[in-house]
């Protein structure tokens, strides 16, 4: 273990007792809250450390391991646009030289409060998995003649893939995990917890990223669809069934199936 590795790994430690002094801090017991609160601040003193450093490590980026050379198709980015906004991220495409395949690629990033990030992913991988698999079906359809088009193949391709995403868009809120809590929270809350979380967690987003070098999006140009195709992407997106399920170790994931 190099010396930046071990410092970054006792500074995690530090991090992490001091997010369980401010959790010891809301207790009922009014002696207990006032040492774990002391142990806190003498921590974040001592460590040069914030309340907003320790909010803002709950924070991460997952990268996609799925890469392209070039330039994620619209449909590809639509996809983890709509999985983002459901699981609260913040999504963006990561170019960078690639050493395994010694090229440059470009990927699907999530950036949001853990595990946020880790769920978006999956979900965006696995029905990227899906709509590929779609598409290439649906590409071969038009190549063969069975299914005709006044466009390209591959161009038609496109249109079916971005009218499947459509298609899925509002599925997508069924993936997210909805316990007792959560419901107790919407009853009476009417909501208003929930959306103080939300913009709780955009804020810690915009400040992970407000030091990084950010491009801005290019304007997306208009274009003119393939009816044909949008209809088979459409009716292809309908098929998709997503069912939410929990994994071992208290760890939420998704189980997504059909076609």
């Amino acid at each position: 273990m190099t010396q930046r590795q071990h410092d970054e790994s006792k500074l995690e430690r530090v991090i992490r007792k001091i997010k369980r002094c401010l959790a010891l801090s809301k207790s009922s017991n009014e002696n207990e809250a006032a040492t774990a609160m002391r142990q806190a601040q003498a921590l974040m003193r001592e460590y040069r450390l914030t309340e907003l450093d320790v909010r803002l490590s709950d924070v991460d980026e997952v990268q996609s391991e799925k890469s392209r050379v070039n330039r994620r198709p619209t449909w590809d980015r639509h996809l983890s646009g709509i999985v983002a906004r459901v699981f609260g991220c913040r999504p963006l495409s990561y170019r960078h030289w690639c050493n395994a395949s010694d090229r440059l690629v470009e990927r699907a990033l999530f950036v949001g409060v853990t595990p946020a990030p880790q769920i978006a992913m999956y979900a965006y991988e696995t029905l990227l998995s899906k709509l590929t698999q779609a598409r290439r079906e649906y590409v071969a359809q038009v190549r063969s003649g069975k299914s005709r088009s006044a466009y390209s193949p591959e161009t038609a391709g496109d249109h079916f893939a971005i009218a499947w995403v459509s298609a899925v868009h509002g599925k997508i809120h069924e993936l997210v995990p909805r316990g007792e809590e959560d419901q107790a929270i919407e009853q009476h809350s009417n909501g208003r917890d929930l959306v103080a979380v939300e913009s709780q967690d955009n804020s810690l987003i915009e400040q992970y990223l407000a030091g990084q070098q950010i491009g801005k999006p290019r304007k997306a140009r208009p274009i003119e669809l393939d009816m044909a195709a949008q209809i088979a992407g459409m009716l292809a997106g309908q098929k998709v069934k997503l069912n939410p399920g929990l994994a071992t170790c208290g760890a939420t994931q998704l189980q997504l199936t059909g076609a």
